[in-house]
């Protein structure tokens, strides 16, 4: 308490009869301050000389015991106390108890206690202003809070990951709306924003999410698919230290200014698309970007023209997303499961290992470096993609036992053979059931010919026989030469003179001798 707030007070005191609570709002002292003055002058029965007569010591020491008591106090060791909160189930209120425990004469109260570390632990949380160089860096992240729009048709309504990203000095700011923090949505992000800003930082800092760092540390691993776009763009990927904002405030920042600027103003809009989604989020990034900042009397999209943009890397052509899969181990089925889907490998692959790039659109096998096979790329979860060339002799074999194989390769012959298995097909229970039989006549007509297989199926027709049976039994008896006399011999003229076997079969024709 400043010295002529004590001895104004006294004077007021001794000498007018105004009460504590004027008096204390003229000097502007608490009420109970004013009233534990004049207790104290009538209990000593002091004057106005005898109070300025005291030397400021003596007069703090009578009439502000409470104030020299806390000088004596014991000051907690606070850089004991500081380490000791960061153990896990360690507070403050616990470290004060010990504290007290000590000697509680000498110790302060648990509000003072606080007041005093909180003070203390301000003079240590230094920060150092970091100066970058125009272009060299750009910050990402995540907002943290989820955006949503409305399917139309079934009024679905699905939630959208905000990235939001600042580059260089000028802190260009950028936001889009993608489905997931998956690493495909994150590298799309990325893509997004180098392309709205026209060029490329030198250094792109994240946070230490798993789509961009695999296994986080003093020596984090990227994922390989980020690191990739990273390679693609000639940036470098520099993750933020874990659980340290500071490195990333350009971000925090911006993600700050997003909530306040964009998803306020967009809190009553409904949006009927991820596309219209973000076709409202780029007009409130437009308008923060292009507003006048009062400490540069600029924006962030001039002062970005002039400072950041020059120093950017070039523009490569759009990166398309690839990302790698394995080493996954060839089983012996030889389809290797990608996201869900297999896909055929070439059967000498089994129990080997591969990888596979897998980009939207198509799905590549890697193995030893080479690539085996390609694939347009499937979503039928548990669907089986198979190349014939990846297959056995004998598994593609079995692959054509099929109906449909057999009809064709009858119908290549001729009709009657193919009117032969028709009939097998048709007359068993289920066209499976009779795969076996048309497999043996196949291997009928190898042995024996095309030709004499037709002709010995038309034989097999012609005696209501169409069996594989019949038709091995006619050719093994060389019974389907009859069919060939009549595809040979020719059709007599027609001629009024000619008796036909109608004529012999009538019996009351007079017949010549």
């Amino acid at each position: 308490m400043k010295q002529d707030k004590l001895v104004t007070a006294v004077r007021l005191i001794l000498t007018t009869s105004a009460s504590n609570r004027q008096i204390g709002r003229d000097v502007d002292l608490a009420y109970n301050t004013i009233r534990r003055y004049r207790m104290l002058l009538e209990q000593h029965a002091l004057t106005l000389d005898d109070v300025e007569a005291l030397n400021e010591s003596a007069r703090q020491a009578l009439f502000n015991r409470r104030g020299a008591a806390q000088g004596e106090r014991r000051v907690p060791d606070w850089p004991h106390i500081h380490r000791e909160l960061q153990r896990k189930g360690v507070t403050r209120t616990l470290l004060w108890l010990e504290y007290r425990d000590e000697d509680p004469d000498t110790s302060y109260e648990l509000s003072r206690f606080n007041d005093l570390y909180r003070a203390w632990a301000g003079t240590q949380a230094l920060s150092m202003r970091q100066q970058y160089d125009p272009g060299e860096r750009g910050w990402v992240d995540f907002s943290g809070t989820l955006m949503s729009w409305v399917d139309p048709a079934t009024g679905e309504q699905h939630r959208a990951e905000i990235f939001v990203a600042a580059t260089g000095v000028a802190g260009l700011l950028f936001a889009t709306a993608v489905p997931s923090q998956r690493v495909e949505h994150w590298v799309e992000a990325h893509c997004r924003w180098y392309h709205f800003a026209g060029g490329v930082p030198r250094i792109t800092i994240p946070d230490n999410l798993k789509s961009a760092v695999t296994k986080a540390g003093s020596e984090p691993v990227l994922n390989p698919s980020y690191l990739a776009m990273a390679h693609h763009y000639g940036t470098v990927i520099l993750p933020a230290r874990s659980r340290r904002p500071k490195d990333k405030a350009l971000a925090e920042g911006g993600v700050l200014v997003f909530l306040r600027w964009v998803i306020a103003r967009l809190r009553n809009r409904v949006f009927h698309s991820l596309d219209e989604l973000n076709t409202g989020i780029a007009e409130c990034i437009d308008l923060i970007n292009d507003r006048t900042m009062r400490r540069y009397r600029q924006s962030r999209r001039e002062r970005f023209e002039q400072i950041d943009r020059p120093a950017l890397l070039p523009l490569p052509e759009r990166y398309e997303f690839s990302e790698w899969v394995g080493p996954v181990r060839v089983p012996p089925d030889y389809h290797v499961s990608i996201h869900g889907h297999y896909y055929s490998v070439p059967y000498r692959l089994v129990q080997q290992q591969i990888h596979a790039r897998c980009t939207p659109n198509v799905i590549e096998i890697i193995s030893h470096n080479a690539r085996v096979a390609s694939y347009a790329r499937s979503e039928v979860i548990g669907g089986k993609t198979t190349d014939r060339a990846h297959m056995p002799d004998h598994h593609l074999a079995w692959a054509d036992h099929t109906p449909e194989r057999y009809l064709g390769w009858a119908q290549g012959i001729g009709h009657r053979a193919l009117a032969v298995v028709q009939s097998l097909l048709e007359g068993a229970r289920h066209p499976a059931a009779a795969l076996n039989s048309c497999g043996n006549l196949q291997k009928t007509a190898r042995t024996h010919g095309a030709e004499r297989f037709e002709l010995a199926c038309g034989r097999a027709l012609a005696i209501k026989s169409p069996t594989v049976k019949s038709v091995r039994s006619i050719l093994q008896n060389g019974l389907e030469r009859h069919e060939r006399a009549l595809a040979i011999t020719p059709a007599l003229p027609s001629h009024g003179n000619v008796r036909g076997p109608n004529y012999y079969a009538n019996p009351e024709v007079a017949h010549a001798d």
